[in-house]
């Protein structure tokens, strides 16, 4: 501290209580002031969680569960889910799920396909995401810079719907397995995000 901050420190220190009110009184006279108060206890604490959790936004979910998901993309999805990482990358083998969950190799290529088309799983630049509109592993303003990144890449508004003949509840089980089903890509979710 320079000479003069140690002057004006001891001058002030010497002055009353009411001579400190009277100056802090002329300097404020005029001017706006602002408090804050913050008031806690020592019982509060943070929430936090034991287990892992994901953000699930209600109106694309209600979308979601009307896409006749099956058990086993059911499944593979909730274990995906648990295992991602912040910013919804997925950074699992096929393989490593085909033996967490006890499903051959040919039906785990079978369900990612089905979860692509359902615009669930999401694929961007050779990695591979779960919809953001959906579900989100952290909250976006808490991201580091290339988690929002990866929860931006992770974003899709479409789907590719199977369209079903009109016929379709009047064939046979035969008949609908050996069917070849069309689809159509809609937008059916809505963006969860503003970033």
């Amino acid at each position: 501290m320079n000479t003069p901050d140690a002057d004006l420190l001891h001058l002030f220190e010497s002055l009353t209580t009411e001579q400190k009110i009277d100056i802090a009184r002329r300097l404020l006279q005029n001017k706006e002031i602002k408090s804050t108060t913050v008031i806690s206890s020592d019982e509060d604490k943070a929430i936090s969680f034991s287990q892992p959790y994901v953000f699930a936004f209600t109106s694309n979910f209600r979308v979601f569960s009307n896409l006749d998901i099956s058990k086993n993309e059911f499944r593979v999805l909730t274990y995906i889910l648990e295992y991602m990482e912040f910013g919804n990358l997925i950074n699992l083998s096929q393989s490593s799920l085909c033996k967490a969950l006890n499903i051959a190799s040919g039906n785990m290529s079978n369900i990612f396909k089905k979860l692509r088309q359902k615009g669930i799983l999401v694929e961007h630049h050779g990695h591979l995401y779960i919809n953001s509109n959906i579900f989100a592993k952290g909250m976006s303003h808490q991201l580091d810079q290339k988690r929002k990144e990866q929860l931006s890449n992770a974003r899709n508004l479409c789907a590719e719907i199977e369209q079903y003949p009109e016929s379709y509840s009047a064939m046979s089980k035969s008949e609908r397995r050996t069917l070849s089903l069309e689809t159509e890509t809609k937008e059916i979710y809505t963006d969860a995000f503003v970033f």
